[in-house]
């Protein structure tokens, strides 16, 4: 098993949700996180909860739907706590509207931060670990990939676009020792679902998934011995035959 103390890792969409419970996880494990997001304040509050911990963190607030320089948020990291060894994607934004009603500006609001946000900053980040033969690429995706639901079209059609983005990933990295691993997370508990289901159309709250299972199966993949890739997860909330 990989020994995560001293590590660095980026993590995107870090200040509430999956991302939070992502970065705090890591520094549980004595690894050093940048997150990234667009509240200040919760980024704050994010590392400082993760120098409680014993390790650096780094908070970096910014916008990605706005195309944020990605070269300024990797500079900043490995600046900050050195060069990254672990980038986990995942930044998103859900926008939810059938595909008739689905407007250009939320198609391309959507797919700046969901998706392009990944391309740039994976591009970025990988000249660097292929450098060093060594890092780990992990993205956030969701179990519409496995089936499109036509009522978040734009987002659908992101996280399906995110898992051919993660196996161009894995071919380009693996000449140069650089892991790439798809999760595909079910039912959650997060902020972003909360705001969409006011209809209760995913049912009780009560029998999702929490943030930190999402989190465990990123420690998971980043544990695994350097000789073997765990490709894709995906996690389900019991309660559920399928979402």
């Amino acid at each position: 098993m990989t020994n995560l103390k001293n590590k660095v890792s980026l993590v995107t969409g870090a200040g509430r949700g999956i991302g939070r419970a992502i970065a705090l996880a890591l520094a549980r494990e004595g690894c050093h996180v940048a997150v990234t997001g667009r509240d200040g304040q919760a980024l704050n509050g994010v590392a400082d909860e993760a120098r409680t911990l014993g390790v650096k963190a780094t908070p970096i607030a910014v916008d990605l739907k706005e195309g944020a320089s990605v070269a300024a948020i990797v500079d900043q990291t490995t600046a900050a706590l050195g060069p990254i060894d672990f980038l986990v994607n995942n930044a998103a934004v859900l926008i939810p509207a059938p595909l008739l009603e689905t407007t250009l500006a939320d198609w391309d609001q959507t797919m700046n931060v969901n998706l392009r946000s990944v391309f740039l900053l994976s591009q970025c980040v990988l000249h660097q670990m292929a450098a060093r033969r060594s890092g780990y690429i992990v993205n956030i995706s969701s179990t519409v990939a496995h089936g499109a639901k036509q009522e978040v079209t734009a987002y659908s059609a992101s996280k399906y676009g995110m898992v051919g983005l993660s196996h161009a990933l894995y071919a380009a990295g693996k000449p140069h020792g650089v892991r790439v691993s798809t999760v595909y997370p079910g039912v959650t508990d997060t902020p972003m679902l909360r705001e969409n289901n006011k209809d209760r159309s995913v049912g009780d709250p009560a029998q999702w998934m929490q943030p930190e299972d999402i989190a465990y199966c990123v420690l998971f993949l980043l544990k695994q011995s350097p000789r073997m890739v765990v490709k894709e997860i995906t996690p389900w909330a019991v309660a559920f035959d399928k979402i």
